[in-house]
Protein backbone atom coordinates (compact mmCIF):
# COMPACT_ATOMS: atom_id res chain seq x y z
CA UNK A 1 0.00 0.00 0.00
CA UNK A 2 2.90 2.25 0.89
CA UNK A 3 4.73 1.54 -2.58
CA UNK A 4 1.27 2.34 -4.61
CA UNK A 5 0.74 5.65 -2.29
CA UNK A 6 4.70 6.39 -3.51
CA UNK A 7 3.97 5.93 -6.97
CA UNK A 8 0.83 7.29 -7.29
CA UNK A 9 1.90 10.80 -5.12
CA UNK A 10 3.96 11.24 -8.67
CA UNK A 11 1.94 9.93 -11.32
CA UNK A 12 -1.02 11.94 -10.28
CA UNK A 13 0.79 15.51 -10.02
CA UNK A 14 2.42 14.72 -13.24
CA UNK A 15 -0.92 14.06 -15.05
CA UNK A 16 -2.51 16.94 -13.69
CA UNK A 17 0.59 19.28 -14.72
CA UNK A 18 0.32 17.50 -18.19
CA UNK A 19 -3.75 18.87 -18.80
CA UNK A 20 -2.11 22.36 -17.95
CA UNK A 21 1.11 22.61 -20.84
CA UNK A 22 1.13 22.54 -24.59
CA UNK A 23 0.23 18.93 -26.13
CA UNK A 24 4.41 19.91 -27.42
CA UNK A 25 5.52 19.54 -23.80
CA UNK A 26 4.04 16.71 -22.63
CA UNK A 27 5.98 14.11 -23.92
CA UNK A 28 9.35 15.78 -21.97
CA UNK A 29 7.08 16.29 -19.10
CA UNK A 30 6.37 11.97 -19.55
CA UNK A 31 9.79 11.50 -20.08
CA UNK A 32 10.96 13.41 -16.74
CA UNK A 33 7.91 11.48 -14.93
CA UNK A 34 9.37 8.27 -15.69
CA UNK A 35 13.13 8.80 -14.47
CA UNK A 36 11.63 9.90 -11.39
CA UNK A 37 9.49 6.84 -11.42
CA UNK A 38 12.93 5.31 -12.25
CA UNK A 39 15.03 6.70 -8.99
CA UNK A 40 12.27 5.76 -6.60
CA UNK A 41 12.34 2.07 -7.60
CA UNK A 42 16.61 2.09 -8.05
CA UNK A 43 16.43 3.62 -4.59
CA UNK A 44 13.76 1.35 -3.23
CA UNK A 45 15.43 -2.10 -4.85
CA UNK A 46 18.95 -2.19 -5.77
CA UNK A 47 20.57 1.00 -2.91
CA UNK A 48 21.49 0.26 0.92
CA UNK A 49 20.01 2.51 3.43
CA UNK A 50 22.65 4.85 3.60
CA UNK A 51 22.54 5.36 0.24
CA UNK A 52 18.77 5.82 0.02
CA UNK A 53 19.26 8.70 2.02
CA UNK A 54 20.98 10.57 -0.26
CA UNK A 55 18.91 9.31 -3.30
CA UNK A 56 15.96 11.00 -1.52
CA UNK A 57 18.09 13.90 -1.45
CA UNK A 58 18.77 13.81 -5.06
CA UNK A 59 14.76 13.23 -5.77
CA UNK A 60 14.19 16.48 -3.75
CA UNK A 61 16.75 18.60 -5.74
CA UNK A 62 15.01 16.87 -9.20
CA UNK A 63 11.43 17.60 -7.97
CA UNK A 64 12.27 21.14 -7.25
CA UNK A 65 13.81 21.77 -10.56
CA UNK A 66 11.05 20.34 -12.34
CA UNK A 67 8.46 22.35 -10.44
CA UNK A 68 10.15 25.42 -11.50
CA UNK A 69 10.29 23.87 -15.57
CA UNK A 70 6.64 23.33 -15.44
CA UNK A 71 4.99 25.34 -13.31
CA UNK A 72 2.11 23.18 -12.75
CA UNK A 73 1.34 20.81 -9.87
CA UNK A 74 4.71 18.76 -9.83
CA UNK A 75 5.64 20.34 -6.59
CA UNK A 76 3.31 17.59 -4.98
CA UNK A 77 6.03 14.77 -6.34
CA UNK A 78 7.76 16.12 -2.70
CA UNK A 79 4.98 14.47 -0.39
CA UNK A 80 5.88 10.67 -2.45
CA UNK A 81 9.82 11.49 -1.41
CA UNK A 82 8.51 11.85 1.96
CA UNK A 83 7.39 8.54 2.29
CA UNK A 84 10.79 7.26 1.11
CA UNK A 85 13.22 8.50 3.80
CA UNK A 86 10.44 8.89 7.05
CA UNK A 87 9.87 5.52 7.05
CA UNK A 88 13.08 3.87 7.26
CA UNK A 89 15.84 6.01 8.98
CA UNK A 90 15.34 6.75 12.64
CA UNK A 91 18.27 9.05 13.64
CA UNK A 92 18.34 12.77 13.79
CA UNK A 93 19.36 12.41 9.69
CA UNK A 94 15.33 12.33 8.70
CA UNK A 95 14.80 15.48 10.22
CA UNK A 96 17.51 17.25 8.33
CA UNK A 97 15.76 15.96 5.23
CA UNK A 98 12.53 16.80 5.97
CA UNK A 99 13.76 20.44 6.57
CA UNK A 100 15.15 20.12 3.46
CA UNK A 101 12.33 19.20 1.94
CA UNK A 102 10.23 21.83 3.24
CA UNK A 103 13.03 24.62 1.92
CA UNK A 104 12.93 22.72 -1.50
CA UNK A 105 9.04 22.78 -1.57
CA UNK A 106 8.84 26.60 -0.85
CA UNK A 107 11.40 26.82 -3.62
CA UNK A 108 8.82 24.83 -5.75
CA UNK A 109 6.24 26.93 -5.06
CA UNK A 110 7.49 30.27 -5.82
CA UNK A 111 5.98 30.38 -9.23
CA UNK A 112 2.93 30.35 -7.32
CA UNK A 113 1.75 33.42 -6.32
CA UNK A 114 -1.40 32.16 -4.30
CA UNK A 115 -0.49 32.21 -0.45
CA UNK A 116 -3.05 30.02 0.55
CA UNK A 117 -1.68 27.16 -1.52
CA UNK A 118 2.14 27.91 -0.52
CA UNK A 119 -0.20 27.26 3.20
CA UNK A 120 -1.92 24.69 2.63
CA UNK A 121 1.19 22.73 0.70
CA UNK A 122 3.37 23.26 3.62
CA UNK A 123 0.56 22.21 6.46
CA UNK A 124 -0.32 18.97 4.00
CA UNK A 125 3.79 18.26 4.12
CA UNK A 126 4.33 18.68 8.64
CA UNK A 127 1.26 16.10 8.08
CA UNK A 128 2.71 13.57 6.48
CA UNK A 129 5.47 14.05 8.08
CA UNK A 130 4.03 13.21 11.51
CA UNK A 131 1.89 10.67 10.24
CA UNK A 132 4.68 8.59 8.90
CA UNK A 133 6.60 9.09 11.66
CA UNK A 134 3.82 7.87 13.93
CA UNK A 135 3.69 4.76 11.64
CA UNK A 136 7.32 5.02 11.69
CA UNK A 137 6.96 4.65 15.48
CA UNK A 138 4.30 2.04 15.88
CA UNK A 139 5.94 -0.82 13.83
CA UNK A 140 9.26 -0.24 15.25
CA UNK A 141 7.18 -0.45 18.95
CA UNK A 142 5.12 -3.97 16.82
CA UNK A 143 8.50 -5.33 15.56
CA UNK A 144 10.16 -4.33 19.20
CA UNK A 145 7.30 -6.52 21.03
CA UNK A 146 7.52 -9.23 18.55
CA UNK A 147 11.30 -9.63 19.34
CA UNK A 148 10.34 -9.57 23.03
CA UNK A 149 7.62 -12.06 22.99
CA UNK A 150 9.75 -14.29 20.93
CA UNK A 151 12.41 -14.27 23.57
CA UNK A 152 10.16 -14.53 25.87
CA UNK A 153 8.70 -17.88 24.01
CA UNK A 154 11.84 -19.26 23.42
CA UNK A 155 13.28 -18.92 27.65
CA UNK A 156 9.38 -20.57 28.18
CA UNK A 157 11.01 -23.26 25.88
CA UNK A 158 13.93 -22.85 27.78
CA UNK A 159 12.68 -23.22 30.86
CA UNK A 160 10.11 -26.34 30.03
CA UNK A 161 13.11 -28.19 29.13
CA UNK A 162 14.96 -27.46 32.09
CA UNK A 163 12.29 -28.86 34.28
CA UNK A 164 12.08 -32.08 32.23
CA UNK A 165 15.62 -32.22 33.03
CA UNK A 166 15.52 -31.36 36.85
CA UNK A 167 12.70 -34.27 37.21
CA UNK A 168 14.90 -36.50 35.16
CA UNK A 169 17.64 -36.08 37.01
CA UNK A 170 15.81 -36.05 40.29
CA UNK A 171 14.76 -39.40 39.26
CA UNK A 172 18.14 -40.73 38.29
CA UNK A 173 19.44 -39.14 41.03
CA UNK A 174 17.06 -41.35 43.21
CA UNK A 175 17.85 -44.32 41.34
CA UNK A 176 22.03 -44.23 41.74
CA UNK A 177 21.68 -43.99 45.54
CA UNK A 178 19.13 -46.77 45.85
CA UNK A 179 21.85 -48.80 43.51
CA UNK A 180 24.86 -47.23 45.72
CA UNK A 181 22.90 -48.59 48.98
CA UNK A 182 21.93 -52.00 47.48
CA UNK A 183 25.66 -52.29 46.56
CA UNK A 184 27.23 -51.24 49.94
CA UNK A 185 24.49 -53.61 51.27
CA UNK A 186 25.57 -56.56 49.29
CA UNK A 187 28.88 -56.18 49.95
CA UNK A 188 28.30 -56.08 53.58
CA UNK A 189 26.28 -59.33 53.53
CA UNK A 190 29.06 -61.07 51.54
CA UNK A 191 31.98 -59.85 53.47
CA UNK A 192 30.80 -60.53 57.08
CA UNK A 193 27.67 -63.26 56.35
CA UNK A 194 29.03 -64.88 53.52
CA UNK A 195 32.31 -65.86 55.32
CA UNK A 196 30.54 -66.96 58.60
CA UNK A 197 28.10 -69.27 56.58
CA UNK A 198 31.46 -70.55 54.60
CA UNK A 199 33.58 -71.20 58.40
CA UNK A 200 30.07 -72.41 59.88
CA UNK A 201 30.13 -75.29 56.87
CA UNK A 202 34.07 -76.20 57.42
CA UNK A 203 33.00 -76.80 60.86
CA UNK A 204 29.97 -78.66 60.02
CA UNK A 205 32.20 -80.87 58.01
CA UNK A 206 34.51 -81.35 60.53
CA UNK A 207 32.08 -82.51 62.83
CA UNK A 208 30.72 -85.23 60.80
CA UNK A 209 34.16 -86.48 60.38
CA UNK A 210 34.99 -86.66 63.69
CA UNK A 211 31.22 -87.04 65.70
CA UNK A 212 31.78 -91.17 65.28
CA UNK A 213 35.38 -91.66 67.27
CA UNK A 214 35.00 -88.12 69.54
CA UNK A 215 31.26 -87.38 70.05
CA UNK A 216 31.99 -85.40 73.65
CA UNK A 217 34.25 -82.94 70.68
CA UNK A 218 31.40 -82.94 67.97
CA UNK A 219 28.96 -82.01 70.30
CA UNK A 220 31.15 -79.21 71.72
CA UNK A 221 31.41 -77.86 68.03
CA UNK A 222 27.79 -78.30 67.68
CA UNK A 223 27.01 -75.92 70.09
CA UNK A 224 29.68 -73.24 68.68
CA UNK A 225 27.61 -73.87 65.40
CA UNK A 226 24.51 -73.24 66.80
CA UNK A 227 25.76 -69.94 68.98
CA UNK A 228 27.36 -68.81 65.72
CA UNK A 229 24.27 -69.40 63.52
CA UNK A 230 22.46 -67.32 66.05
CA UNK A 231 25.04 -64.34 65.91
CA UNK A 232 24.72 -64.71 61.78
CA UNK A 233 20.99 -64.70 61.93
CA UNK A 234 20.99 -61.35 63.89
CA UNK A 235 23.27 -60.00 61.77
CA UNK A 236 21.10 -60.34 59.11
CA UNK A 237 18.02 -59.55 60.58
CA UNK A 238 20.37 -55.58 61.70
CA UNK A 239 20.60 -56.02 57.61
CA UNK A 240 17.09 -55.83 56.80
CA UNK A 241 16.07 -53.93 59.22
CA UNK A 242 18.61 -51.48 57.53
CA UNK A 243 17.22 -52.42 54.27
CA UNK A 244 13.60 -51.25 55.03
CA UNK A 245 12.90 -47.76 56.94
CA UNK A 246 10.71 -47.79 60.17
CA UNK A 247 7.27 -48.13 59.70
CA UNK A 248 6.71 -44.22 61.06
CA UNK A 249 9.17 -42.83 58.46
CA UNK A 250 7.59 -44.76 55.56
CA UNK A 251 4.16 -42.96 56.37
CA UNK A 252 4.86 -39.93 57.20
CA UNK A 253 3.81 -38.95 53.70
CA UNK A 254 1.19 -41.23 53.07
CA UNK A 255 -2.21 -40.36 52.94
CA UNK A 256 -3.41 -42.72 55.71
CA UNK A 257 -1.45 -41.29 58.18
CA UNK A 258 -2.69 -37.93 56.87
CA UNK A 259 -6.57 -38.98 57.11
CA UNK A 260 -5.48 -40.64 60.59
CA UNK A 261 -4.43 -37.16 61.66
CA UNK A 262 -7.37 -35.31 60.93
CA UNK A 263 -9.67 -38.31 62.49
CA UNK A 264 -9.77 -36.85 65.10
CA UNK A 265 -12.01 -34.30 64.89
CA UNK A 266 -15.22 -36.02 65.01
CA UNK A 267 -17.41 -33.21 62.88
CA UNK A 268 -15.34 -34.32 59.92
CA UNK A 269 -15.60 -37.02 57.49
CA UNK A 270 -12.26 -37.89 55.38
CA UNK A 271 -12.49 -40.28 52.74
CA UNK A 272 -10.09 -41.92 50.64
CA UNK A 273 -11.01 -43.64 47.04
CA UNK A 274 -8.40 -45.85 44.75
CA UNK A 275 -8.79 -46.07 41.41
CA UNK A 276 -6.21 -48.08 38.88
CA UNK A 277 -3.24 -50.32 40.14
CA UNK A 278 -1.15 -48.33 43.18
CA UNK A 279 2.38 -49.07 42.18
CA UNK A 280 5.06 -46.87 44.23
CA UNK A 281 6.09 -43.21 43.11
CA UNK A 282 9.14 -41.25 43.69
CA UNK A 283 9.76 -39.47 47.25
CA UNK A 284 9.59 -36.49 45.31
CA UNK A 285 6.06 -37.25 43.78
CA UNK A 286 4.87 -38.71 47.43
CA UNK A 287 5.68 -35.36 48.66
CA UNK A 288 3.88 -33.24 46.40
CA UNK A 289 0.83 -35.03 46.74
CA UNK A 290 0.96 -35.36 50.47
CA UNK A 291 1.49 -31.82 50.31
CA UNK A 292 -1.44 -30.48 48.27
CA UNK A 293 -3.93 -32.81 49.92
CA UNK A 294 -2.75 -31.81 53.61
CA UNK A 295 -3.23 -28.21 52.32
CA UNK A 296 -6.46 -28.72 50.29
CA UNK A 297 -7.99 -30.39 53.55
CA UNK A 298 -6.53 -27.82 55.99
CA UNK A 299 -8.14 -25.21 53.39
CA UNK A 300 -11.68 -26.73 53.52
CA UNK A 301 -11.76 -27.17 57.06
CA UNK A 302 -10.78 -23.63 57.60
CA UNK A 303 -12.41 -21.81 54.40
CA UNK A 304 -14.94 -23.36 53.30
CA UNK A 305 -15.99 -24.75 56.74
CA UNK A 306 -16.46 -28.09 54.99
CA UNK A 307 -17.81 -31.47 57.06
CA UNK A 308 -16.70 -34.28 54.62
CA UNK A 309 -13.90 -34.59 52.19
CA UNK A 310 -12.87 -36.90 49.40
CA UNK A 311 -9.15 -37.99 48.54
CA UNK A 312 -9.79 -39.71 45.28
CA UNK A 313 -6.27 -40.89 44.07
CA UNK A 314 -6.63 -42.16 39.94
CA UNK A 315 -3.11 -44.30 38.72
CA UNK A 316 -2.48 -44.12 35.05
CA UNK A 317 -0.08 -45.28 32.69
CA UNK A 318 1.89 -42.27 32.99
CA UNK A 319 0.41 -39.92 35.19
CA UNK A 320 -1.23 -40.05 39.00
CA UNK A 321 -3.79 -37.51 39.49
CA UNK A 322 -5.49 -36.68 43.48
CA UNK A 323 -8.65 -34.82 43.63
CA UNK A 324 -9.49 -33.82 46.76
CA UNK A 325 -13.13 -32.33 46.94
CA UNK A 326 -14.90 -30.98 49.80
CA UNK A 327 -19.05 -30.48 50.35
CA UNK A 328 -17.95 -26.63 52.03
CA UNK A 329 -19.12 -22.86 51.34
CA UNK A 330 -17.93 -22.85 47.36
CA UNK A 331 -15.82 -19.55 47.29
CA UNK A 332 -16.89 -16.49 45.18
CA UNK A 333 -15.51 -16.82 41.52
CA UNK A 334 -15.58 -12.74 41.54
CA UNK A 335 -13.46 -12.71 44.10
CA UNK A 336 -11.61 -15.77 44.55
CA UNK A 337 -7.56 -15.51 43.98
CA UNK A 338 -5.15 -17.86 44.22
CA UNK A 339 -3.38 -17.42 48.26
CA UNK A 340 -0.41 -18.55 49.64
CA UNK A 341 -1.83 -21.76 50.04
CA UNK A 342 -2.41 -22.43 46.15
CA UNK A 343 0.35 -20.82 44.99
CA UNK A 344 2.22 -23.08 47.03
CA UNK A 345 0.24 -26.40 45.95
CA UNK A 346 1.19 -24.84 42.00
CA UNK A 347 4.52 -23.72 42.80
CA UNK A 348 5.33 -27.23 44.28
CA UNK A 349 3.28 -29.47 41.28
CA UNK A 350 4.98 -27.27 38.41
CA UNK A 351 8.46 -28.02 39.95
CA UNK A 352 7.92 -31.96 39.20
CA UNK A 353 6.41 -31.54 35.50
CA UNK A 354 2.71 -31.83 36.82
CA UNK A 355 -0.47 -29.25 36.43
CA UNK A 356 -2.74 -28.13 39.13
CA UNK A 357 -6.44 -27.55 38.72
CA UNK A 358 -9.21 -26.12 40.31
CA UNK A 359 -13.32 -26.69 40.21
CA UNK A 360 -15.88 -25.67 41.85
CA UNK A 361 -18.80 -27.25 39.84
CA UNK A 362 -21.03 -28.27 42.47
CA UNK A 363 -18.58 -29.12 45.40
CA UNK A 364 -14.73 -27.72 45.47
CA UNK A 365 -11.77 -29.60 43.84
CA UNK A 366 -8.46 -28.98 43.73
CA UNK A 367 -6.51 -31.52 41.25
CA UNK A 368 -3.04 -32.41 41.10
CA UNK A 369 -1.72 -33.77 38.20
CA UNK A 370 1.97 -35.33 38.18
CA UNK A 371 3.60 -37.51 35.20
CA UNK A 372 5.41 -40.75 36.39
CA UNK A 373 8.73 -41.06 34.82
CA UNK A 374 10.08 -44.45 35.35
CA UNK A 375 7.24 -45.88 37.60
CA UNK A 376 7.90 -49.26 38.19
Amino acid sequence: MLLLLRYALILFPAVSTAYMLPLEQSGQLAFYTLVLLAVAEISRTWLPGRAQNLAAAAEMLFVTWLSLQTEGMMFACHYSTLTAYMLKERSGLRWFLLALQAMLLNVSLNAHPDMELKLTANLLLATGALLLYGWAETGDRKRELEQVYDELRSKAYELDAARRRLVEYAGKVEQLAQTEERTRISHEIHDDLGHKLIRLKMMLEAIIRISPGQPEKGMEMTRIVRDQLTEAMETLRRTVRRMKPPAEEGQSFSLKRLIEDFAADPEVQIRCEIAGMPRPLYPSLEIVLYRNAQEAVTNALRHGQATEVLIEMSFEESNVAMTVSNNGTLPDSAAMGKGLGLSGMEERTRLVGGELRIHTDGRFAVTTLVPTPGAQ
